[in-house]
């Protein structure tokens, strides 16, 4: 079974700045083209990330009483704690790209973690979009939007003989999408792991199920 998570606007965002890593990468004049660039790349997993590209430190906008184990940043940065890298690195050994950093208050207090800023640039075109009740994008139809703002069950169709076995990916045609295995899925809740929330996909051929 593949789950399809809302990595993308419905996902879980939290506020923070990244001071010095903003020092050296500014958005304005020449420089903000380069800037532009690595945040599409780390937000999309459009390719391999530099340790000196990702943020050493995160500052939280705001103190909660609960962090999830899995956030964005406002610039898109996937964040996760130690028991989801655990997880990928024993599902998906060196697949994916995991930076660590500091997660503090404004007031200088360290967030429990370790924290890690997560790389997904692994990629599958398993969709069947003839099958699928997904966003078209009028100007790029071969780089798709999104899904449905509120999907359900069985809206995606997935090719189960277009998977290679990995666990958590990206589609090709789908910006910010973010994907995983029914394996994954199971570790995540044995283990009480707080993800993004999720649909199911149905596999081509099988009939179709609504939560």
């Amino acid at each position: 079974m593949t789950h399809i998570y809302s990595s993308g606007p419905n996902g879980i965002v939290i506020p923070t700045e990244a001071p010095e890593w903003k020092a050296n990468y500014p958005y304005l004049g020449e420089a903000g083209k380069k800037t532009l660039e690595i945040v599409q790349a780390f937000r999309e997993g459009r390719r391999k990330m530099l340790p000196e590209e990702i943020p050493k430190n995160l500052i939280a906008d705001k103190p909660r009483k609960n962090w999830p184990d899995i956030f964005i940043t406002t610039n898109g940065l996937l964040v996760v704690r130690e028991p989801v890298r655990e997880v990928l690195e024993r599902l998906d050994p060196g697949i994916h790209q995991f930076f660590p950093f500091d997660l503090k208050t404004k007031r200088g207090v360290a967030i429990n973690g370790p924290w890690f800023a997560m790389n997904v640039t692994a990629e599958q075109d398993s969709i069947v979009l003839e099958r699928s009740r997904v966003h078209l994008s009028e100007s790029d139809p071969e780089r798709l939007n999104s899904f449905f703002v509120e999907p359900q069950d069985g809206d995606v169709v997935v090719d189960p003989a277009r998977q290679s076995g990995l666990n958590l990916w990206r589609e090709k045609r789908f910006n910010m999408s973010l994907l995983g295995s029914d394996a994954f899925q199971t570790e995540l809740e044995a283990k009480g792991i707080k993800f993004f929330p999720s649909f199911r996909a149905q596999s081509l051929g099988a009939s179709a199920t609504r939560a």
